[in-house]
């Protein structure tokens, strides 16, 4: 019975896909306003939220491949845990506050960039010989 009440259930939201899929803008405006919604109010809120989750997807890809490119390169995989984001931004705090560090990577203070940013920006120092060690 259950199979059969799932059965019915996919089949009655398939049709309904296909009726909205198949309705014209003005039909769907109709609609909207028959329910109390500004068509463009509704079509403005749809596509905000589409756009969220295409920059939410894109990110998570985009972090993804950041690992793969990492792991490929035999370079360690920081996790984005809070505690290990706040001991980055400690360290990366550290390093611009050391003198000679140039002033407009102080600027940014870490704030706004992502773990990945700021591990990048501790490797970059590090190039440039800016580490923890020079401190002592």
């Amino acid at each position: 019975m259950k199979n059969d009440d799932e059965k019915r259930f996919a089949g009655t939201m398939a049709a309904v896909d296909d009726a909205i899929l198949a309705a014209t803008p003005a039909e769907v405006a109709a609609e909207l306003r028959a329910l109390g919604l500004d068509p463009k109010t509704a079509a403005a809120a749809m596509h905000a939220k589409i756009e969220a989750a295409v920059r939410a997807r894109g990110k998570k890809l985009m972090q993804a491949a950041a690992e793969q490119l990492r792991r490929d390169r035999g370079l360690p995989v920081i996790a984005g845990d809070a505690a290990a984001s706040g001991d980055l931004r400690s360290k990366l705090a550290r390093l611009l506050s050391q003198p000679g560090v140039p002033t407009t990577l102080a600027a940014r203070d870490g704030r706004t960039m992502s773990d990945a940013d700021i591990v990048s920006l501790i490797e970059d120092l590090a190039e440039l010989g800016i580490t923890e060690d020079e401190q002592q």
